[in-house]
């Protein structure tokens, strides 16, 4: 962790008390005594610095928190064919240390149905691993994960602020990326790819072909690569 996150209701005047693996990683990995300090941020909300005022007998550390700066904020959004859960959780992780805003998660030919039954799509279980990317990144903007099991359903969930839309496909490097204002949004597909027909609907919803090369990629490796050289171009 290079980032605590606590939530708002967690501090009191700019005192809390961080228990279970919170605490732990204080005692264990920052080595944790009375007056050492530590990076806080409250999820949604600034960061700064905290001070380690007390660690009880049950391991509890208490602390006062200082957090009048601003985080990092989201840079891009991303739509994701639902991929097989083990990528899944990689994808959701990286892509929150990345900055990504919305994670639309849809439905495609070439997806299996009964992935979108997985136990990773109940926000008890997905809210986790994205807090923990937002900590290995040290930020707080939790992502927001949209649930769309058919493709055809999710234009019209697409915020107005896309103005730079892109697909990613499999094609040689000519593609030349697109200009135009608001936060990039990158469509990337199943392992088996985009059929023809979704490529079709994509393209009449204004997304511009990108590409890594002709190679054939998985989607947890387009989903990370993908945003990494798209970065240093639109991220503000």
């Amino acid at each position: 962790m290079n980032i605590i996150l606590a939530e708002a209701d967690e501090l009191h005047n700019g005192h809390g008390i961080f228990t279970g693996p919170r605490a732990a990683h204080l005692r264990t990995f920052l080595h944790a005594t009375p007056g050492s300090t530590f990076r806080i941020g409250i999820l949604n909300g600034p960061c700064g610095l905290a001070t380690v005022t007390a660690i009880a007998a049950n391991g509890d550390v208490s602390f006062t928190a200082t957090c009048n700066e601003t985080a990092l904020a989201p840079w891009y959004d991303m739509i994701l064919a639902l991929p097989r859960p083990r990528s899944f959780k990689r994808i959701l992780f990286q892509s929150a240390a990345m900055g990504v805003r919305n994670i639309y998660v849809v439905g495609a030919k070439k997806v299996e149905k009964s992935y979108f039954s997985m136990h990773l799509l109940r926000e008890e279980e997905y809210r986790p691993v994205l807090i923990e990317g937002l900590m290995q990144a040290k930020t707080t903007a939790l992502p927001t994960l949209h649930i769309i099991p058919k493709l055809r359903d999710l234009w019209e969930k697409l915020p107005a602020d896309n103005g730079l839309r892109f697909i990613a496909n499999p094609a040689p490097r000519e593609a030349s990326l697109p200009t135009g204002q608001g936060l990039p949004l990158i469509a990337i597909g199943p392992d088996g790819g985009w059929t023809d027909q979704e490529n079709e609907a994509f393209a009449q919803h204004g997304f511009h072909p990108i590409t890594l090369g002709p190679r054939p990629l998985r989607t947890d490796t387009a989903a990370i690569a993908l945003p990494a050289i798209l970065q240093a171009t639109y991220e503000k």
